[in-house]
């Protein structure tokens, strides 16, 4: 898994995405919610992670 490389959305890509929508905003501004919603992601996973690690700690402590 350290060989692989992390692709991201580039701002003149998330441009392109929203203006599909009708979201109409410049490079700056794309480039703060490209970084939030990373940063939102991270979260998530960090989130979920940490769930499942609990929830495993938890059956292995039932099953004693």
């Amino acid at each position: 898994m350290e060989d692989e490389v992390l692709i991201r959305i580039t701002p003149d890509k998330a441009i392109e995405l929203l203006q599909k929508d009708g979201i109409y905003v410049n490079m700056e501004e794309a480039q703060i919610i490209l970084d939030f919603l990373y940063s939102m992601a991270n979260i998530v996973v960090e989130q979920y992670v940490s769930s499942r690690q609990s929830d495993a700690i938890t059956a292995t402590n039932d099953n004693k």
